[in-house]
């Protein structure tokens, strides 16, 4: 023991201290899929950009594929509301609810506020906003009626001020009434000087800046909720809040207005939110008259709807799943006029229509897809596929596609991205709740579908069409009122909750995919670039036996043709016909059908095993045969009801019980140690008194942890699963393994005879139990990984291997088995321990998940361990000596959906679900990192001197990274007065050499000189408000048009460097 304590105690040399600095290294890189509850649009026509706002405060500006900026608010989260381009500069002004404005700058890699501008006072309440023509002033409408401008030069309120009681006293005597607030405020095309105003109650003025006089007014009887202009600028539409669209002219002199409609009536409508009139590109005698809303209310005022009518020929109302946020038209380049491309940002999604082809299709994105168009039950990540099934799926992917979507480009094209054509072949995996299995490109900036499997294309639910997909669909009415046509693709319901999809498996060598379901079905699907008719075959497998009775959900059944649906063997055979892609070849049914909680695939051997709360099943898709089942229930549970082992309400009580029994053992011991505390000391306690313990001896301060209850109900869940060729019989022949691991802390060690392969489909695959090993406290078993003298995962190792080849596999073996509790090392095959880290006894926190990473330089590599924590924590452990290498916290702990969802890669990477719609990718190596590259062509000018850089790291800022738990005197892996992203650990000790991390911490927090960093401050005076405003300019040798300082900080005996990469 005394060994194992002063080896934890062991400094790195200065060779590994440099390894470690070119080996690890914590950076965010990249967010995926949709905002997450995305505010504001807003489009610059001339660099041809779009700016979406969220309701967190953080700006995406998009371009071509690959060009994407982020910025962030730098002190809060408020939403923002509005958003402006100020046309070919590369800035924007925003609106945030807490009534500021932000001025942004794109400077070549990032967004930063270069100022900000607060009004205070209810009358001061933004409600409308415009940009002149000459881009030198910004218009601002108040809920108190008056119009402020403020100088973009400066950034500051100009005396100018348009006082609604002076517009009112223009204005003839029969409209002088309170007009609410300033909804819109809209220049005159051609006519910089005048400028339309829109009250909230219907009075509509055209006021004269240059002379202060109503030019002309307009009145209406309902609210005004927007106003357009014509291109000629002599007439100009208003949509008002009882659905209906009026058109007034300049011109006409008459104050009765007999141009208003109410497209939808005559029944009371929604509001209409905003309107649009402009020419066709196509036909520039046409119009197009595009608005949102409108729908009558009693039947239609749930629905979300665009409408677009071209003239009187066309009338399509576009229908949206949620909540239409806003849109704007565009044109295919930025000479061309008219319009000819609608883009509509809804709450969930974004889609592009096609205004210049005849049926108006859908636009194919190249980014923003929705990844949560159904919600995301599963996460997983493959690397290095073949390249044969890497081009097939490619390949098959554009066909799923083909005839779906227009011809034409995204027309949102500005921007450079100089990205160059990636060599990984990297697959990301989502499993959807609707049972649809979606596979995205992910070796690039924007993450792309590619291809598409749904589980119900050959499982149904009892009471579902069973008939073929070439049934014939009943006719729609034609005469439809209004005329809707669905576009989009969120969906957040689900026909069958049974059909989610739990675990997904797929082999990078064989295109061989396993999809495992909430119903206890595994569907074995194989890849196929030709169409064939299969004949599918489910097989069940009973767990418990047949005394058990199950009161859960029924199984799905097998889809089945017309032929066979009164065929009595149709339950568990059909005959179906898939297009290219991954086709079932057979369906695996686990007795009782609860939900599938473990998978593990071995495509040389063609077996499939699964686990769930009752047992595991070992399955042979070769010959779609059963090999094994086990039942991991307790004799008590398996006698009762099929209900107990998953009931939660007498496992609550009896930990609750047993939650009381502890607390009154703590009191008790608690009392006798303090009436212990004058008594003498006896003999075995005198090597107290002996003198200090060295640190290097001392044992660190440990959590006591108890053993769970032998009857836990929830013990018999199988947890993981892997198939390994490995020493588990003698030290000189290596057999074919499966390790299981379960609930309760017990590992089952199976051996696996397979036949030659000459003879594999005669003889069966026979299974057995080999030996059995349980965990002393019973946790959990996440993950079991054997490794051969090289570290090296063997399981990895044989799976990309080719068959018929000798395995390059070096012994002898160890196996890696990680509980919540703690990680344990040991030998093949006696399963001696070697090493072992107690991570929740020391720190507290629970293992969520694990895997083998490579990491390597140029002329290095090693595999570590890969962990994340219930605390949001991810820590590099090296093998087999378990020695931390770096520990950065990286999602937040409270963020659940977070950690159930991160994902490792095999280089250090990992992704992880940021909100329900985002997808944050990370890494922990200095080498293998995914980043933007990407720029704008700027006019030339001159950055504000008072300016400031507060984009975050891809969206994170400083106040965010404080709600992290620090590790180590860093918080989130940022240095509290640096940027260091990742904390690289030497050892297990909190100290090194003479430098603790205290004396560090006060270091840092007191000086800056020794870290190369450059700060300048600046006094700015906003809202005659005096802050100081500090600039750090920090070296980097990255090329990524993110901007980020990813610093690594290196502890050393003597200095403290800090390395930005």
């Amino acid at each position: 023991m005394l060994k194992f304590i002063r080896g934890k105690g062991q400094q790195p040399s200065v060779e590994r201290q440099k390894i470690q600095k070119d080996l690890f290294a914590f950076r965010r890189t990249l967010q995926y899929g949709f905002p997450n509850k995305p505010t504001a649009l807003s489009w610059d026509p001339l660099l041809r950009i779009m700016a979406i706002g969220t309701s967190t405060g953080s700006i995406k500006v998009l371009g071509k594929t690959g060009v994407e900026f982020y910025g962030h608010l730098p002190c809060s989260d408020h939403a923002i509301t509005k958003i402006i381009f100020v046309p070919n500069q590369g800035r924007l002004v925003s609106l945030s609810d807490d009534n500021s404005l932000h001025y942004w700058e794109i400077n070549d890699m990032a967004i930063d506020e270069v100022q900000s501008y607060l009004l205070e006072g209810k009358l001061k309440q933004i409600s409308a906003m415009c940009l002149e023509s000459s881009c030198e002033n910004l218009l601002l409408g108040t809920e108190g009626g008056n119009i402020f401008f403020i100088d973009l030069s400066t950034f500051e309120l100009s005396d100018n001020i348009i006082y609604q009681d002076v517009v009112m006293q223009k204005v003839s005597d029969e409209y002088k009434k309170n007009p609410g607030a300033v909804e819109v405020i809209s220049e005159q095309p051609g006519n910089p000087n005048h400028i339309l105003i829109a009250y909230s109650r219907g009075l509509i003025v055209l006021w004269d800046r240059l002379n202060a006089v109503a030019v002309k007014t307009f009145v209406s009887s309902q609210q005004v909720e927007s106003v357009c202009w014509e291109e000629n600028g002599e007439n100009f539409y208003s949509s008002h809040n009882d659905g209906s669209v009026t058109l007034w002219k300049i011109n006409e002199t008459s104050d009765e207005n007999e141009n208003t409609k109410t497209i939808y009536g005559p029944f009371p409508c929604k509001p209409i939110s905003k309107v649009i009139c402009q020419q066709s590109a196509q036909d520039l005698n046409e119009k197009f008259l595009i608005f949102s809303g409108g729908m009558p209310r009693a039947c239609y005022g749930d629905r979300h709807a665009v409408t677009v009518r071209l003239g009187t020929t066309k009338h399509v109302a576009f229908e949206l799943t949620s909540k239409v946020i806003d849109f704007f038209t565009t044109t295919a380049s930025v000479d061309e006029k008219g319009c000819s491309f609608l883009i509509i940002l809804a709450e969930e999604e974004i889609v592009c229509i096609d205004l210049s082809t005849e049926d108006w299709p859908l636009v194919q994105l190249p980014y923003l897809v929705s990844i949560h168009a159904s919600a995301i039950t599963f996460t997983s990540f493959v690397s290095d596929l073949n390249e044969d099934l890497w081009n097939n799926i490619i390949a098959i992917g554009n066909l799923q596609n083909e005839n779906n979507f227009s011809s034409n480009e995204w027309p949102v094209d500005g921007g450079e991205s100089n990205i160059e054509d990636e060599q990984s072949r990297d697959l990301l995996i989502t499993g959807h709740e609707d049972g649809s299995v979606k596979l995205w490109v992910a070796n690039a900036t924007p993450l792309l579908p590619i291809h598409v499997f749904k589980s119900s294309w050959v499982l149904v639910g009892d009471d579902a069409d069973n008939h073929s997909s070439n049934s014939v669909a009943p006719e729609e009415d034609e005469e439809e009122w209004p005329p809707f046509r669905k576009v989009g693709n969120f969906d957040p319901y689900s026909d069958d909750p049974r059909l989610a999809i739990k675990k997904v498996i797929l082999c990078p060598r064989t295109g061989t995919m396993i999809v495992a379901g909430t119903a206890g079905h595994v569907i074995v699907t194989k890849f196929n670039d030709q169409p064939s008719s299969n004949e599918i075959k489910a097989i069940q497998m009973n767990v418990v036996g047949e005394s058990f009775i199950w009161k859960g959900h029924e199984r799905l059944s097998l889809k089945q043709t017309g032929d066979e649906a009164n065929n009595n063997n149709g339950k568990n055979m059909t005959c179906l016909t898939f297009k290219a892609g991954f086709q079932p070849s057979s369906v695996l049914q686990v007795y009782p059908p609860a939900s599938i909680t473990a998978v593990a695939l071995h495509s040389n051997w063609s077996l499939v095993a699964a686990g769930t709360a009752h047992g595991l099943v070992l399955y042979d898709y070769y010959r779609q045969a059963p090999v094994l089942t086990k039942c991991t229930l307790n004799p008590n549970d398996l006698s009762t009801a099929g209900d107990t082992p998953i009931s939660r309400r007498k496992s609550f009580k009896k930990s609750l019980r047993e939650s009381f029994r502890r607390l009154r053992k703590g009191r008790n011991s608690t009392r006798i140690v303090n009436d212990k505390k004058g008594a003498s000391i006896t003999p075995d306690k005198k090597r107290e008194n002996t003198g200090p313990i060295s640190p290097m001896e001392a044992r660190p301060v440990e959590r006591a942890i108890e053993a769970r209850p032998v009857d836990d109900a929830l013990g018999s869940m199988v947890r993981c699963l892997s198939f390994t060729k490995t020493f588990i019989v003698t030290a000189s022949h290596i057999t074919p393994t499966m390790w299981a691991g379960t609930n309760n802390g017990s590992v089952y060690i199976f051996t696996i005879s397979i036949p030659p392969s000459d003879k594999r489909k005669e003889r069966r695959v026979t299974a057995q139990l080999g030996k059995e090993v349980q965990l002393k406290h019973r946790a959990p078993v996440i993950g079991i990984t054997v490794i051969d003298a090289e570290n090296r995962s063997v399981t990895e190792v044989q799976e990309n291997s080719t068959p018929g080849k000798p395995l390059d596999i070096c012994g002898p073996h160890k196996v890696i088995i990680a509980s919540e509790e703690q990680f344990k090392i040991f030998s093949l095959p006696n399963l001696k321990p070697i090493c072992k880290l107690k991570l929740t006894a020391a720190e507290g926190a629970r293992v969520r998940r694990m895997s083998m990473a490579y990491f390597k330089t140029s002329d290095y590599a090693e595999s570590c361990l890969l962990c994340l924590t219930n605390l949001g924590e991810v820590i590099v452990l090296s093998v087999p000596d378990l020695r931390r290498q770096i520990h950065a916290a990286v999602i937040r702990r409270e963020d659940i959906n977070g950690i159930s969802s991160l994902a490792f890669t095999r280089y250090g990477e990992a992704l992880y679900l940021h909100s329900s719609s985002e997808l944050q990718r990370i890494s922990v190596s200095a080498t293998s990192v995914t980043q933007v590259d990407c720029s704008l062509n700027l006019p030339t000018r001159d950055r504000p001197s008072n300016s400031r850089s507060i984009t975050p790291i891809n969206g994170y800022t400083d106040d965010e990274q404080e709600d992290f738990p620090k590790v180590n005197g860093l918080t989130n892996g940022t240095q509290e007065n640096g940027d260091s992203n990742s904390q690289l650990n030497n050892s297990n000790d909190l100290s090194v050499g003479d430098i603790t991390i205290d004396s560090i911490k006060d270091h840092l927090g007191n000086s800056n000189t020794n870290l190369n960093v450059t700060s300048t401050s600046n006094n700015v005076d906003v809202n005659n408000h005096q802050k100081t405003v500090t600039k750090l300019e920090l070296s980097s040798t990255t090329t990524t048009t993110v901007k980020t300082s990813n610093s690594t900080t290196v502890i050393t005996n003597e200095t403290i460097t800090v390395d930005n990469t």
